[in-house]
């Protein structure tokens, strides 16, 4: 009877651990990742060309507000790969470990703690889901592989620690987060959110580590018009975001280098303005439309609020050889409010840029007199 006995006891610890590890090699269903669907079975990332973000094409108010529009019936359209995502990942894997400091971030207490874990999860169920030739399950091992850079890593996010979860997400996903908290779970409608934990990988002229641990207003401080046009909004968004909800929208500037990581490029006040002529920029390599295609939702475990931003620099001669692009660019620029023109600089690349836009050129590229 004892031979009985210890053989059933180890066939239940058998059962256990099989269970375990089938258990730990399928997704959980997160609500975010419920009705994701895999992309077709001859997706190929490399031949997926990069979403044309152009937000100023026939906008005709360019007064700052927060232009959201609902994407949660196709949340296939959350987190992408596309042909860039080589070289974005390994730029911002790169960008993370020589800046950690100003990129990555987490409030060390449980609740914020516990949301990183949860975006961890949620957002590799959606790989795993989205793009399964691509990111699979080792099963035994309990890790995820990435076919595409070749990495390993754990599925389960309690197994890590903070600086783990980040590089984890940061080296393998191109979008950017932020994830925001009010001061306790049980606040009311009146509190700010708080920023409590982040990747920036590819700040756009702000210097990450200063809006760490930061409400919203804070935040936005010097944002033109935030006090008169985003503040309220903003404010009621927040408190009124669901799980359910997938909200995104854009935002567009123009730099004159083509660097991702860059902590300088809104103008401050008393700042010397240097104008460029268009002698002095290169606009097949070295000018740039910068647009971000921020989506935003909340985490139903945690109630987090998280901002996923994705970064496309396009080349401004290639915004000039798509059809009427160059004249839109070029009215959007000379639409801006005078206060946002300032804090986009384009008193230092303006005329240069609207020159270029509107000059018509020949077969190579040079202006035609």
């Amino acid at each position: 009877m004892l031979h009985l006995h210890v053989s059933a006891s180890i066939l239940v610890v058998i059962t256990a651990i099989a269970y375990f590890i089938y258990s730990s090699s399928k997704p959980h269903h997160h609500r975010h990742t419920a009705n994701v669907t895999p992309v077709d079975p001859g997706f190929n990332w490399q031949d997926q060309p990069p979403l044309p973000v152009r937000p100023f094409v026939g906008k005709r108010n360019f007064n700052p507000k927060i232009g959201v529009r609902n994407i949660s019936k196709t949340p296939n359209d959350w987190l992408l790969i596309e042909s860039t995502y080589s070289k974005v990942t390994t730029l911002k894997a790169n960008s993370l470990k020589s800046n950690p400091h100003q990129t990555m971030h987490i409030h060390q207490d449980s609740r914020s703690i516990r949301a990183v874990q949860e975006l961890y999860e949620v957002m590799f169920e959606f790989y795993l889901k989205r793009y399964p030739q691509y990111f699979k399950m080792d099963a035994k091992a309990c890790m995820i592989e990435n076919k595409i850079n070749g990495s390993k890593f754990a599925k389960d996010p309690k197994k890590l620690d903070s600086h783990e979860l980040l590089t984890n997400i940061g080296s393998n996903i191109e979008e950017d987060f932020v994830l925001l908290l009010k001061n306790d779970s049980t606040a009311g409608e009146e509190e700010e959110y708080i920023l409590r934990s982040s990747i920036v990988g590819f700040p756009a002229g702000f210097d990450p580590s200063d809006l760490f641990d930061k409400p919203i207003s804070y935040i936005h401080t010097l944002v033109p018009q935030y006090k008169t046009h985003l503040q309220n909004p903003m404010h009621k968004f927040f408190n009124n975001l669901k799980p359910t909800d997938l909200w995104v929208r854009h935002n567009w500037s123009i730099q004159t280098h083509g660097e991702y990581f860059t902590l300088n490029n809104h103008a401050r006040q008393g700042d010397e303005v240097t104008k460029l002529n268009i002698d002095d920029i290169d606009f097949i390599d070295g000018c740039f439309l910068r647009c971000e295609r921020q989506v935003l939702t909340r985490l139903p475990q945690s109630g987090a609020i998280v901002m996923t931003t994705r970064t496309y620099l396009t080349s401004l001669h290639q915004i000039k050889n798509e059809e009427g692009l160059g004249n839109e660019l070029a009215r959007g620029i000379d639409s801006l409010p005078q206060d946002m023109a300032y804090y986009k600089k384009r008193e230092t690349w303006g005329d240069a840029v609207k020159e270029y836009l509107l000059t018509k050129e020949d077969t190579d590229g040079a202006p035609v007199n």
